[in-house]
C-alpha cells in the first residue's frame, strides 16, 4: 500500500510472514513505564533489527506554554558544537527471529495531531509485514500493592475476541474519559476489521515518588500473557529476578522512610494497610500448552 510516511526495508522478512505485532508507546498510559519498557525488553531480548519507520509528519508540535521540555527535540552540544539531534520522535519497527518464528516489535511517540493519519500508516505498515493482529501495551496509576500481580485491563477493536481474551485473567474496561492512543488503534482496527487489543497493566501510583522508574511486575505481566497468546517460548527469568530485587528494594525503602519519619511512620502503615485489604489479586495461571488461536504462522513445536 501507498503510504509516504512509511519507510519499511525490503526483503528482511522470512518467507513466511510474522502474524502478531507488539507495540509499546511514550503515551499518556505510560504509568511505571510499562508501555514503552515492554516494547524495549522486546527489541533487546530478542536482539530485534530496525526494519522501519513512520515519519514525523504532521503528528507533533514543537512547543506549547509550560510545556518546553515535554514536546521540543533533543539536542547534544559538546563544546559549543551539535553531536546529536533527534530529528524525527521514535517511530520504528523492529523485526526478530527465533527459530521458525518471528515477531514484530513497534516502539512509538503518541502523535500530538492527526492521530487518524498516524494510526492508519501504522497499519498500513502492519498490513505490508503480514500482521493480523496489533497488541498494544500500556499502563494506569492505582491503588495496588507492590508485591502482588498486576490487575491487566483489557479493551480491543472486535467483539468476537472477548472469548479468546476471558483465557487471560483479564478485566474488560468500563471507560467513559478521554482515549489513550491503544483505543485510537482499537477504533480505527474495528474500522478495518483489524484485530487490535490493548492490555494495561494497574500500577502502584505511587511509583513516581519513591523513584521506582520502571514497574517490571507489570511488564512481566503483560509479557506472560503475550508469551501464551502467541506461543513464544520467552524466558522471562530474568525479569522475575529484578521483580524479586524491586520488591526487597520498595521494602527496604519503606523501612528507611519510617525510621527516619518516625511521625509518619503510623501513617505510612496505614495507607499501605487500606491498599492490600482493599485488593483482590487476579491471577493469570499461565497454562503449560500453547492453545493455537489464530496463529497459524507460528510454529509452536520448533
Amino acid at each position: 500500500m501507498s503510504n509516504d510516511l512509511l519507510v519499511l526495508k525490503k526483503g528482511v522478512l522470512k518467507s513466511e510472514k510474522p502474524t502478531l505485532m507488539v507495540a509499546g508507546f511514550n503515551q499518556w498510559a505510560n504509568a511505571g513505564n510499562v508501555s514503552t519498557a515492554v516494547a524495549e525488553y522486546l527489541i533487546e531480548k530478542l536482539d530485534a533489527k530496525r526494519i522501519g519507520h513512520i515519519h514525523k509528519g504532521d503528528f507533533y508540535l514543537f512547543q506549547l506554554p509550560d510545556s518546553h521540555y515535554l514536546l521540543r527535540p533533543g539536542v547534544k552540544y559538546v563544546e559549543g558544537y551539535e553531536e546529536e539531534y533527534q530529528e524525527e520522535p521514535v517511530n520504528d519497527f523492529y523485526y526478530a527471529e527465533f527459530g521458525k518464528k518471528a515477531l514484530v516489535i513497534f516502539i512509538g511517540t503518541e502523535p500530538n495531531l492527526h492521530e487518524d493519519i498516524y494510526t492508519n500508516a501504522l497499519f498500513d505498515g502492519a498490513e505490508e509485514l503480514g500482521i493480523k493482529r496489533i497488541i498494544v501495551a500500556a499502563g494506569v496509576g492505582g491503588e495496588v500493592p507492590f508485591g502482588k500481580e498486576r490487575l491487566i485491563s483489557c479493551s480491543d477493536s472486535l467483539v468476537h475476541l472477548h472469548e479468546e481474551l476471558r483465557k487471560y485473567a483479564v478485566i474488560f474496561s468500563n471507560y467513559d474519559k478521554n482515549a489513550t492512543i491503544g483505543m485510537v488503534i482499537n477504533h480505527f482496527a474495528k474500522e478495518r476489521n483489524f484485530e487490535s487489543i490493548t492490555l494495561s497493566a494497574r500500577t502502584p501510583n505511587y511509583q513516581a515518588s519513591i523513584a521506582v522508574p520502571s514497574d517490571k511486575r507489570a511488564v512481566y505481566d503483560i509479557l506472560r500473557r503475550i508469551r501464551y497468546m502467541s506461543g513464544i517460548g520467552l524466558d522471562l527469568s530474568d525479569l522475575e529476578k529484578e521483580i524479586r530485587g524491586q520488591i526487597s528494594d520498595f521494602d527496604s525503602l519503606i523501612k528507611r522512610l519510617s525510621v527516619e519519619n518516625p511521625e509518619l511512620a503510623p501513617q505510612i502503615t496505614a495507607y499501605l494497610e487500606q491498599i492490600e485489604k482493599g485488593f483482590e489479586e487476579v491471577r493469570f495461571e499461565e497454562p503449560i500448552k500453547i492453545p493455537d488461536v489464530f496463529l497459524k504462522g507460528f510454529d509452536t513445536t520448533g
